[in-house]
């Protein structure tokens, strides 16, 4: 029934309500028909093939269930095993628990004896002090630091907490004993060795250096461990190390005359005199420096403790008094610009001496330390710039700012007084910040000195500008042998020690913001191409550029002054001049006077107001214009005769060239126009027109030979043919030439 349902369903939903559609009925058919025959072809395929897969099937079944009892049989013999095995685990476990608890009660058995162990020492400790046997009670002491040292890395805590308050107890009790024969000690020896005691270093027995050695050495092994040690409560004081006991027991006596003298009301505690306190530290040093290192480091030595520096430790525990003295102080006068700069320059001045003289070591923590905190150096920096300025406007306002240093060695310099007053003030700058420990507080004091640099520069400019005349009648020389002077100074600075390392702090900080680029950490910090470059080059690329500019307005000013001196002798009648055979002997053009005795006057003046080289400078400068001028002027715009190119050679070779002769011995290098002109105009005339027509039909290979072969290097050909053509000798010849090809 539910097949026929299906077809009746078939049909209705291909025929629908169509009776007449016969043409799918015949398609029905042929498809239904086609279905059947491709259904029994399969199942006549099927029925051949059936046999032999049902009996590969069966044989694979067979195969899989032997596999199957194989591993059965193996899982079971795996179980046997695990059984087994659990069994001797079991045994296992129950000899483990014995040996653990054997292994308790044995720790428990040490740590009882280790008890027991402080217990006896305690009781030696208690019977040494009670019968004043000093040694043996510091022996005693010793191994019991040793032991609370080797305990330290237990986890037995309550342990821990026990010998730590024993070693204590015991380092207080030995301690008070001892400081008590300490001090009747040091009060025999009268130390400190200050005021009324001043002399006594000189008077002590022997049975007294004895005694202290023997209690110092005592207190030398009374250290407590690094772990037990108290931390100082003050924030500055807890950066500096803990000196060791019998320093801090030598410097007890000190510090309280310290503390009496320069706290409370006493007089000697005045806010304007910090200088006061930092002598009194140093002189203290001073007188017992000396003791320390002959009486109680041998002493250190000898108790196996020669890492310790007993100068060093005695000098960090008065500078400690000092460092907590000076930021009390500064805490109050900050607000006096006075007062706080005043306080500054002594700081600074008990670091000089402190590791100048008695050689404090650099790397640790002194004076600076306070005036590097932040509150302080902001306003140590901004206290810097402002007297800095002031003192800039007073030297440069002072009425002998400009005038010249006495000295030999600076009189070819021809340093001013301003120059040399600046260049102290930047030095000043830098002594007081060459102790900063840190690199970033030197750069920022750096920064401040090429800020006045700077400033220096554009003072100088402004001052110019104010006093603009005749720029030899000027300031213009004056600034300008500054400029040069500074310059040349800040150069040699910047390739010292110092500066060169700021170089390259000041290179990793600004390297410092793009490290995390791709290839930042492929870069060095500092190029390759840098390694010649300095803090400096900056401002003295800006130092030079106004140098040169000044340079270029005197020159500019002294050929004009010369040139304009010249006008007659530029316009003299070359032409028409007598020949030196009709003259009986040669003088000076009387047209030149005046352009000569100009020149002499103009190098006379640069080299009495200039700097020598940049003397050397201006007058090479001139020489290469009056040359170049003379060619175009003189030679090129004039016709010559033979008494006339005579008489320019003569003023040229025995006038000329000697004045600035008087400053190099090859003058003619810088007059190489004007001296090859006269070879050219005073050629014997067949050489000259044989010259003129080679050079005319030769190239410029043959040109240049041929002018080298008549002593001509700088001129070019085309213009030792316009200056040859100036001879009237030649021009005659040609005229004749031409009018002989005519006829």
């Amino acid at each position: 029934m539910d097949v026929k349902v299906k077809v009746i369903e078939m049909f209705n939903d291909k025929l629908g309500y169509v009776f007449n559609n016969f043409k799918m009925i015949k398609e029905m058919h042929t498809n239904l028909e086609h279905n059947k025959n491709k259904v029994e072809e399969y199942l006549s395929l099927a029925s051949s093939e059936v046999p032999s897969r049902i009996q590969e099937t069966i044989k694979e079944v067979n195969d899989i269930m032997k596999s199957a009892d194989r591993l059965k049989k193996s899982c079971e013999f795996i179980c046997i095993n695990i059984k087994k095995k659990l069994e001797q685990e079991n045994k296992i476990c129950e000899v483990q628990d014995t040996i653990d608890d054997i292994t308790y009660l044995a720790r428990l058995f040490l740590y009882l004896q280790f008890v027991q162990f402080i217990e006896d020492i305690s009781v030696e400790l208690e019977v040494s002090l009670i019968s004043g046997n000093d040694e043996a009670c510091v022996s005693s002491y010793v191994i019991l630091k040793e032991s609370c040292q080797n305990v330290q890395i237990s986890l037995c805590t309550n342990l821990k907490n026990y010998i730590n308050n024993t070693l204590q107890f015991w380092y207080n009790q030995i301690k008070k004993n001892l400081i008590e024969e300490y001090s009747e000690t040091l009060k025999t020896l009268k130390w400190p060795f200050c005021g009324n005691n001043s002399q006594a270093i000189n008077t002590h027995t022997q049975e007294s250096i004895t005694r202290f050695k023997i209690i110092t050495q005592h207190l030398f092994h009374l250290q407590l461990p690094d772990n037990m040690i108290d931390k100082r409560s003050s924030e500055f004081l807890s950066s500096f190390s803990t000196v060791c006991l019998p320093v801090a027991l030598l410097i007890h006596p000190l510090k309280q005359r310290f503390l009496y003298h320069f706290t409370g009301i006493k007089q000697t505690n005045r806010r304007d005199k910090p200088e006061w306190f930092f002598t009194q530290i140093l002189t203290w040093i001073k007188n017992h420096s000396e003791w320390l290192e002959n009486i109680v480091q041998p002493v250190a030595d000898a108790a196996g403790l020669k890492n310790i520096n007993i100068k060093v430790e005695f000098m960090r525990a008065l500078v400690s008094l000092a460092v907590e003295k000076l930021n009390s102080e500064l805490c109050i006068v900050q607000y006096d610009d006075s007062l706080f700069a005043h306080t500054v320059d002594e700081a600074l001045g008990f670091e000089r001496e402190l590791k100048g003289i008695l050689l404090y070591p650099s790397a640790d923590l002194a004076i600076v330390f306070v005036l590097t905190q932040p509150q302080f150096f902001i306003k140590w920096i901004t206290m810097e710039k402002k007297y800095a300025t002031e003192k800039m406007d007073a030297i440069l306002s002072s009425e002998t700012a400009w005038s010249r240093l006495p000295g030999f060695e600076t009189d070819e310099m021809k340093v001013t007084e301003c120059s040399e007053a600046f260049l102290i003030l930047l030095s000043t700058i830098s002594d007081r910040y060459n102790h900063l420990p840190q690199p970033g507080h030197r750069l920022q004091f750096l920064d401040l000195q090429l800020e006045l640099i700077d400033d220096f520069r554009v003072r100088l400019l402004q001052l110019l500008r104010e006093n603009y005349k005749d720029p030899l009648l000027s300031l213009m020389p004056s600034i300008l042998n500054t400029l040069y002077y500074v310059s040349i100074v800040l150069q040699n600075w910047g390739i010292t020690v110092p500066f060169l390392k700021l170089y390259f702090f000041k290179k990793q900080f600004e390297n410092f913001g793009t490290i995390m680029h791709d290839d930042a950490f492929t870069k060095p910090l500092v190029d390759d191409n840098e390694h010649n470059l300095t803090v400096f080059d900056e401002v003295i690329s800006l130092l030079q550029r106004l140098e040169k500019k000044l340079m270029i307005e005197i020159g500019d000013s002294v050929f004009a002054e010369i040139t304009a001196k010249s006008k007659l002798y530029c316009n003299e009648k070359w032409f028409a001049m007598s020949s030196e055979k009709d003259v009986v002997s040669l003088s000076i053009t009387a047209s030149g006077c005046s352009m000569f005795q100009e020149i002499v006057n103009q190098l006379h003046a640069l080299h009495n107001s200039l700097a020598l080289p940049l003397f050397e400078q201006s007058w090479q400068n001139l020489a290469i214009r009056l040359d170049q001028y003379l060619l175009d002027e003189i030679i090129l715009r004039n016709k010559f005769n033979t008494g006339g190119a005579f008489q320019l050679q003569f003023d040229i070779k025995r006038n000329l060239l000697p004045l600035f002769g008087l400053y190099t011995n090859k003058i003619e290098l810088y007059f190489a126009l004007t001296v090859e002109a006269c070879i050219l105009l005073n050629m014997l005339p067949g050489a000259a027109f044989l010259l003129i027509e080679t050079l005319e039909n030769a190239d410029e290979d043959t040109r240049t030979e041929i002018l080298a072969d008549v002593k001509i290097q700088q001129l070019t050909s085309n213009t030792a043919l316009k200056i040859l053509k100036t001879r009237m000798d030649i021009n005659y010849r040609s005229q004749e030439q031409k009018s002989f090809e005519i006829d």
